[in-house]
């Protein structure tokens, strides 16, 4: 009996371990043409189809899933084109592991395979599968209409989690020299391609439970050929913990981008970045902190419809960056950071002209908090070598032409101009360097310690037609601003309902600015060349100092005041120094103004007096004390101005009809008349007014001036000089108030009087004497009739054609009649009295009159 057990037990044992084998190894030889034939349906719908040296093999004694020459081909297109490829998969299992409740895969790896991802018109397909836009709006409907089947679901899910109970062991997982092909496009834009080569991607020591997980990544690949590095290790339980990981971009192509901003016509580049951060998973939310980050872009070439940037390079630092979320909403922003952009310019597309352009950009020290009460810190802001508006070179054949016309201009009014540094167009703004000192930036208020300008230059050039040469003139916008404005003006609508509240609390607390100084360093200088004046006006301003103190519009700081003072000179002589204060912000403004103004040539400023008041300077120096208070819009003070060797004259004052020739005293005559015994005049002005006049400017207080100083100064002298003819001369001011004129008084008649009788002998004897003296004076005698002339009633306009024709006629009666008097008793030629036309006076108590008029 035992020998026959023994018998049957090993008979058994060698069929059992037969058919074991047998069955083992029948799965192994037909694994690979089994799984081929079950899956080619599957993929002939997608007109899909695996290579004929494709291999999917199961090693069942170790449990060992096997692909090799994996080629997934679609046939969808005429061409056929492989969308999958692998050339090596293993996967094994150890299957006694799962007696401990383990899940462990001792060996996964994918080798050399290929990807193919498009997305057409926002068809999206992977590896020749459409994966369709029915799926989550099925999942959805599925959920509205059955919110019980969705809760049960969701209960047996979480039941089956938790009595979960294997650990999952995967000890190595590598994926190497895989590629990845996206492709991008729809009507609207250009299709982008993306290209992903993953050198290595590898998960080590993973352990995940259902409350434990750990694990380590390491990933090198190239995006569109650009490195990117990545390892991390996580230590997570239930899905909280720490992740700690480091990442690293290098030389990312920007134009890849491109798609994605549909206002660029161009952008080029490349972007670099590194970090070493931590991502921490807690019940209240995500933190993540960056212990450094540094994000580099270099040759970025940024294209818009009528403009051009372009930036050498950026680099932006990033140290102790800490960022909370919770709900999707960042709750906690803060960090320090730096930024430094070199060699920007801002051009025109169509003129190649520079808008801006900057040699370095910096800001050091940038410490941030952006929680309820955001704030920024920044120790220094630091813009090198800044250029504003400058316009392209002309070419040669222009300029040469525009030399020759300056060269010429200049000959005639005898001037030395730079020509050829005028026609290479400087830029309108040069700045050295601008410094701003620990800037403290807050929801409510700005905060500057010191704002410096190191050698600023100016340069301002008019043409003759009173464009400034060298200034750009923008693109524009207004028809695109009318396209674009209702949009506009609702998406304004929508952002003042949610932000209403807030913008009112601020209105309410109001916004502050201020700085402690600003100063002007080294020598700045602004240049000013005018054509469109005759002569050619030039001069350069040389800013020597310029200091402004303390300035806030906070409100315990709004009354007090803010120093200032600026000293500098103007061409080669002149110089000018000026202080006071300011206090803009006070409930009522106040500026004070006081120094000296000395040694400027007057004759330059001729260009601009010829047009408004008929005169030039031949010669003079102005020499100038100013004491000027404004309080609100009251303007009060004093001016002491000392003219030397003024010399003036009135335009084409050669040719004949000028005020002179017709008894005018020019502003010379008036001058001579307050000269001390050295030539000079010295003036003591009082100033006062409203600046709220609206003909208040520079033009009124030239005027005030001058009519205070010179007018009043020289009328009493004037009217003592002509005593003989006081009867008959007032003195008026005309030509801008720069030359006093005679006036002569009207000559009464009677009514229905027609030649001179006693009643005008005394006017007429004075008259004559007067025109006798004043040789080249000419007058026009002009009858002016009433009414009562012809018997009418006074004060009745007359519409009468007969009786206006008596009254016209009666009036040239008198004219005739006067002028033969004048002739016949002063012997005055007859072509120094003109005729006009007669007019009526219709006016109640008008009495008949001749007007007589230089």
């Amino acid at each position: 009996m035992a020998s026959l057990l023994s018998f049957f037990t090993h008979k058994f044992f060698k069929i059992l371990l037969a058919l074991y084998l047998g069955l083992f190894l029948l799965i192994w030889l037909i694994s690979s043409p089994l799984a081929k034939y079950l899956i080619s349906p599957i993929l002939a719908e997608q007109q899909l189809h695996l290579s004929d040296d494709a291999s999917i093999r199961f090693n069942p004694f170790l449990m060992r899933l096997t692909l090799s020459d994996i080629n997934l081909i679609s046939s969808k297109d005429t061409q056929p084109e492989t969308v999958f490829s692998l050339a090596k998969l293993k996967l094994q299992i150890e299957l006694w592991q799962l007696a401990f409740d383990k899940i462990v895969l001792s060996e996964f790896s994918l080798t050399k395979g290929s990807l193919k991802i498009t997305q057409h018109d926002g068809h999206l397909v992977i590896a020749g599968i459409e994966i369709p836009h029915s799926t989550a709006a099925g999942l959805n409907t599925e959920q509205s209409s059955e919110p019980t089947n969705d809760q049960a679901i969701t209960e047996a899910t979480a039941e089956t989690a938790t009595n979960f109970s294997y650990q999952l062991v995967l000890p190595h997982f590598l994926l190497s020299q895989f590629q990845i092909e996206i492709e991008i496009s729809n009507q609207e834009q250009k299709s982008t391609n993306h290209h992903i080569e993953i050198e290595e991607l590898s998960l080590s020591l993973v352990k995940a439970t259902q409350t434990q997980q750990e694990g380590n990544l390491a990933l090198t690949a190239l995006i569109d050929k650009s490195s990117l590095a990545l390892s991390a290790n996580a230590q997570l339980t239930s899905g909280k913990g720490d992740i700690h990981s480091q990442l690293s971009l290098t030389n990312y192509p920007i134009e890849k981008l491109a798609r994605y901003v549909e206002q660029l016509t161009e952008l080029k580049g490349s972007l670099s970045f590194n970090s070493q951060h931590t991502i921490t998973l807690a019940e209240q939310g995500t933190s993540i902190r960056v212990k450094k980050a540094n994000l580099n872009v270099q040759n970025l070439i940024v294209g818009l419809e009528q403009q051009h940037l372009t930036l050498n390079n950026l680099a932006l630092h990033f140290n102790e960056f800490a960022v909370d979320l919770q709900d999707n909403l960042i709750t906690h922003l803060a960090g320090t950071s730096s930024l430094i952009l070199t060699e920007a310019v801002l051009s025109q597309n169509e003129s190649k002209a520079t808008i801006i352009a900057f040699k370095q950009l910096s800001l050091a020290d940038i410490n941030f908090v952006l929680d309820d009460e955001p704030s920024i810190d920044i120790t220094d802001i630091i813009l090198d070598e800044f250029l504003f508006s400058k316009k392209a070179n002309l070419t040669d054949a222009v300029a040469r032409q525009a030399m020759a016309k300056i060269n010429q201009r200049s000959a005639e009014d005898g001037l030395d101009i730079a020509a050829e540094e005028i026609v290479k167009l400087p830029p309108v703004m040069q700045l050295k360097q601008l410094t701003l000192n620990n800037l403290h930036i807050h929801e409510k208020s700005i905060t500057i310690n010191s704002i410096i300008f190191d050698t600023l230059t100016g340069d301002i050039i008019v043409k003759e037609n009173k464009e400034i040469a060298n200034l750009i003139a923008l693109a524009n916008k207004s028809a695109e601003q009318k396209t674009a404005e209702p949009a506009t003006t609702e998406n304004v609508i929508v952002l003042a309902e949610h932000t209403a509240p807030k913008t009112e609390k601020i209105a309410h607390d109001g916004f502050t600015f201020s700085f402690k100084e600003l100063h002007f360093i080294n020598e700045s200088a602004l240049n000013f060349t005018d054509f469109s004046v005759e002569p050619i006006y030039q001069r350069t301003l040389f800013i020597d100092t310029f200091d402004i103190g303390a300035l806030s519009n906070a409100k315990e700081k709004q009354a007090k005041p803010t120093p200032y003072t600026l000293v500098g000179r103007s061409n080669k002589y002149a110089n000018f120094n000026l202080s006071g204060y300011l206090q803009p912000f006070a409930t009522v403004p106040s500026y004070y103004i006081k120094g000296d103004f000395k040694e400027f040539s007057l004759p330059a400023i001729s260009s601009y007096l010829k047009e408004s008041t008929g005169l030039e300077v031949k010669t003079g120096r102005l020499n100038t004390a100013l004491d000027i208070t404004l309080i609100g819009d009251e303007l009060a003070g004093n001016v002491v101005v000392l003219l030397e060797g003024l010399e003036t004259g009135f335009v084409d004052s050669e040719e004949a009809g000028s005020l002179i020739d017709q008894g005018a005293l020019p502003l010379n005559m008036a001058m001579g008349m307050l000269k001390d015994s050295d030539g000079n005049v010295e003036l003591d002005v009082p100033i006062s007014g409203s600046t709220a006049d609206p003909k208040f400017g520079l033009s009124s207080i030239v005027t005030l001036i001058t009519k205070k100083a010179i007018i009043s100064a020289t009328q009493d002298y004037l009217l003592t000089t002509f005593v003989p003819y006081a009867n008959i001369v007032s003195i008026a001011i005309t030509a801008g108030e720069f030359a006093l004129k005679l006036r002569f008084d009207d000559l009464d008649y009677q009514v229905k009087q027609v030649a001179p009788g006693k009643q005008q002998a005394a006017y007429l004897k004075d008259f004559i004497a007067l025109m006798q003296d004043k040789t080249d004076t000419r007058v026009t005698i002009c009858a002016i009739s009433t009414p009562a002339d012809i018997g009418l009633k006074a004060g009745v306009s007359v519409s009468d054609k007969a009786a206006i024709k008596r009254l016209i006629n009666l009036g040239e009666q008198r004219e005739h009649a006067l002028k033969d008097y004048l002739i016949d008793h002063g012997n005055i030629e007859s072509s120094r009295i003109l005729l006009c036309k007669p007019q009526i006076d219709s006016d109640k108590g008008a009495m008949p009159r001749i007007t007589i008029s230089v």
